[in-house]
This record gives structure tokens, C-alpha cells and sequence, in this order.
């Protein structure tokens, strides 16, 4: 990134993980809502680079140096900018999704927030990842059944117990796959590619395959499998699927996603109301593992997904739980290495669902009061050997992924002023860095749901969760 003293925008061609996308659109907001004679402020770091974006009301954008802010100090290694003397009143940006809301823009001068811009794309470009996906969602072995066997005729192939999931080895990972590939839709995919995604999308999220799932799910066998972690993907799915429904700049989209939203309907009916029992009378205390069975995961899931679709109900569960486990956790182990087959990281994830509960000063506390130190722990990038054909090796590449997500969401919520903010900054780019070498297409181990984890990575990161 590079800025001058006349006040000419940065020129972000250069930027290996193509940020400038963000504040481009952005940019054009401020232009399409003719706001005028306001400033819109926003603190980003770019490629190991922190510094301030503003905006005025006729597109003008200029950057200054992060040190405006007297309790700011640089990490080691951040370029300064040159700092624009001609910038009058500022206004703070929480979240790339509220300034999009906005309009006009409000004053949201109490909380600063950085707005994460480095999607990573790692060594598959999005066609070939998306390819990927799409010949995973319809293999339907090698395969992992979860299920409860009660008599002999509960044994039958996938494809006839999950007939929408049957693929990508795995019942959970069938069901956020599907995710992905309804995210991918109007992200630049050629057109040929477009159909596959919507063909494939019509087969399996049809009513006559979705009522058989349903059936399992409301078996014997089906009572407690995938719970919780695949079930918060399926009622994430619907959400996505539901949001769509609302996409009125693009018709058909609209149509198609009605239709899916529509046969989805009885499974997501039949598991948000477990999830909802699950978290209100059978879990006495929240699960803390780094693999499926993680509370605080499912719970994020499932509060982004109830807030996408204004569900109070479901958020008001969430918020609930949430507090009565978590918020009166203090002296958590933040120095603690990874189990060896880990793909979340417990602390991580239980700090990122605080971060999306609690407001920026009550969050704040309670990362303090869980005797977090940035001074002396930088949140580095686990070191292990990478093998693409073995599970516990790929389930650390997914947890490269989700630490990066969760420091992201860290950051965001903190703000630049704070030292663990910048932590969790550092940290992040650490992993991305990382991240960056791992091709998610590479053998069916990880092709099977590594491209969601990345995927959710850079919506996160693109401040689009």
C-alpha cells in the first residue's frame, strides 16, 4: 500500500491477498449514498501495514499514519504512512456490515474497530477450490457414518440414510459444504461453473431428499448425531439460503434460494428447536475441545446465523448460554499448545463468541480478566509437518484457519489502541502467512472441508460473517 501528501488514494495493486477490494467498496458506498461533508474513519492493517482510512462525502480517501491515536504504538515491523494534516471531523466505522447498513452514516465515534481486508487465497485459485468441492459433495466414499444403530435395517449406504448429504465423507462436512458453495454464487465464478454449483444445489436441497434426512434426524439413529457442530452448519445453511431469498437485485437467485429455503425448512425446524433444548436442559456445561463436539463454535454459528435472520428467539438462547459459561471464566491457559488432532482452538473460539456477545469495553475486561498478556504471548502459528493424506495433520491446517478467524474477530473487537489487539493482529498475519502455503484441493482429506474453513476465513476477513 502506498499513500503521498497530496491526498491521492493509495494504490492497493500490489497487495498479494487483494484488500484493495474492501476499501473499493467502501469507497463506492460513501459515492452511491451522495453522503457529503462528513468523514468516515476506519483503522486496517494491510500486509503487516496499520494505518488509518478515511473518507469524505465526495470519494476523496486518504490515509495517516496510526500514532494520531497517542496511545498507539506501532509493532515492530509496521511501515508509518504520511499523515494527512487536511482531515476535519472523523467518524469511526465498527464493522464493514453496519457502515453498509447506514444511511445516512451514523456517529460511531465511541468504538474503533479494525476492519479486516487480507482474503487469503492459498495455493488453489477460488475456481479450482470450488471445483473441488463440488466433486466432494457428490463422492460418496470413503465415508464416516455418525449414527446410532438400533436393528439391522438401520444399515444402509449414505446416499440412502442422507440422500442431500451423502457426500464429502462426512454428514457435517456434506452440510457446510453446501454452505460454500451457496456463498461462492456471484463471487466471480465463470458461468459453466455457476450451473454446476446450481445444479448440484437443486439435486440435494430438494423437498423429496430433505424429507429423508429429516426422517433420520427424527429417528433413534439420528437423536444425538452430528450434535452439535453439524447441526449449527445445517441451521447456517438456511440462513445463507434465507438471505438469498432476499437478494432483489438478482431474481432468479431470489427464486432459486426460495425454493431451497423451502424444502430445508422441516430439517432446520426439527434441529434449531434441538439445538435449542441442547443448550436450555441437556448440556450442564459447555464442551471446551478443540473438535466437533466445541459449545462455543456451535454457538457462534448459530448466533451469526440467528441475527442474519432476526431470529430473537434463537439469539436470545445463544446470548443466555453464552454468558452463564463463559463470561466468568478468568485465568484461562493462553499459553496451552494444541492437541494433536485439533482444529479449533478452545480459548480462541470461546473469545471470539464473547467478542460478538460483548460490547467493546466489556469485552475488553473480560479478555483482561482472563489473564491474557500481550506483552509477552504473541499467539504464533502451531509447527507441525504437513501431510495432506493424514487426518490429524490436516486438522491442524483447519486450525491455522480457525485461530486466524478468531484473532481476526479479537482485533476487530478491541480496536487498534489496544496491546492485545495488536497481538491478535500479529498473530493473525502470522497464521496467514501460513495459510498461504496450504493447497485445500490436495487429496480428498483435506478437499472434503478445508475450503469452507477457508472460505469462512476470508468472509471474516472481508468482514462479510
Amino acid at each position: 500500500m502506498s499513500a503521498n501528501d497530496s491526498g491521492s488514494p493509495p494504490s492497493f495493486s500490489a497487495n498479494p491477498r487483494g484488500s484493495g477490494r474492501t476499501v473499493h467498496r467502501l469507497r463506492r458506498r460513501v459515492l452511491s449514498d451522495q453522503v457529503h461533508d462528513i468523514h468516515i474513519r476506519a483503522f486496517v492493517s494491510l500486509s503487516g501495514v496499520t494505518a488509518e482510512i478515511l473518507f469524505d462525502g465526495r470519494g476523496a480517501l486518504t490515509t495517516r499514519d496510526v500514532q494520531a491515536s497517542p496511545r498507539w504504538s506501532p509493532p515492530r515491523g509496521h511501515r508509518q504512512l504520511p499523515r494527512d494534516r487536511n482531515v476535519g471531523v472523523i467518524h469511526l466505522i465498527p464493522t464493514l456490515r453496519q457502515l453498509e447498513a447506514t444511511c445516512p452514516f451514523a456517529d460511531h465515534s465511541k468504538t474503533s474497530r479494525v476492519i479486516g481486508m487480507a482474503p487469503v487465497e492459498g495455493v488453489a485459485t477460488t475456481e479450482q477450490r470450488i471445483d473441488a468441492v463440488l466433486d466432494a459433495v457428490v463422492r460418496e466414499y470413503p465415508h464416516k457414518l455418525s449414527q446410532e444403530l438400533n436393528a439391522d435395517s438401520d444399515v444402509a449406504p449414505p446416499r440412502a440414510i442422507n440422500p442431500s448429504f451423502f457426500g464429502s465423507y462426512d454428514w457435517h462436512s456434506a452440510v457446510h459444504s453446501h454452505w460454500t458453495l451457496l456463498r461462492s454464487l456471484g463471487n466471480g465464478l465463470t458461468g459453466a461453473q455457476t450451473q454446476r454449483v446450481v445444479k448440484v444445489l437443486d439435486d440435494h436441497l430438494n423437498a423429496d431428499r430433505i424429507v429423508k434426512e429429516t426422517t433420520f434426524f427424527a429417528s433413534p439413529g439420528g437423536r444425538v448425531s452430528e450434535r452439535p457442530y453439524g447441526w449449527a452448519w445445517l441451521v447456517a445453511l438456511y440462513a445463507e439460503c434465507d438471505l438469498n431469498c432476499g437478494d432483489r437485485a438478482n431474481l432468479q437467485r431470489q427464486d432459486m434460494a426460495t425454493r431451497w429455503c423451502q424444502a430445508l425448512d422441516p430439517l432446520y425446524v426439527l434441529l434449531r428447536g434441538r439445538l435449542i433444548d441442547y443448550f436450555s436442559g441437556v448440556l450442564a456445561y459447555p464442551i471446551r475441545t478443540g473438535l466437533h463436539a466445541n459449545t462455543a463454535f456451535a454457538l457462534e454459528l448459530l448466533l451469526q446465523s440467528a441475527r442474519s435472520m432476526r431470529d430473537e428467539e434463537l439469539t436470545a438462547v445463544i446470548t443466555r448460554y453464552t454468558n452463564q459459561w463463559f463470561l466468568d471464566d478468568t485465568n484461562i491457559n493462553w499459553r496451552a499448545g494444541p492437541s494433536g488432532e485439533d482444529f479449533l482452538d478452545p480459548n480462541l473460539v470461546e473469545a471470539a463468541l464473547m467478542a460478538d456477545v460483548l460490547d467493546q469495553q466489556r469485552f475488553a475486561a473480560w479478555m483482561k480478566a482472563t489473564s491474557v498478556d500481550a506483552g509477552i504471548f504473541g499467539w504464533q502459528p502451531a509447527e507441525f509437518l504437513r501431510n495432506p493424506s493424514e487426518p490429524g495433520a490436516v486438522h491442524l491446517e483447519g486450525l491455522l484457519m480457525s485461530r486466524a478467524w478468531c484473532l481476526d474477530a479479537i482485533a476487530n473487537a478491541l480496536g487498534p489502541d489496544s496491546r492485545i489487539g495488536e497481538a491478535a493482529l500479529l498473530g493473525r498475519d502470522a497464521h496467514l502467512d501460513k495459510i498461504a502455503r496450504i493447497d485445500v484441493t490436495d487429496g480428498f482429506a483435506r478437499s472434503h472441508w478445508l475450503p469452507t474453513f477457508l472460505t469462512y476465513l476470508n468472509e471474516q476477513l472481508e468482514g462479510r460473517l
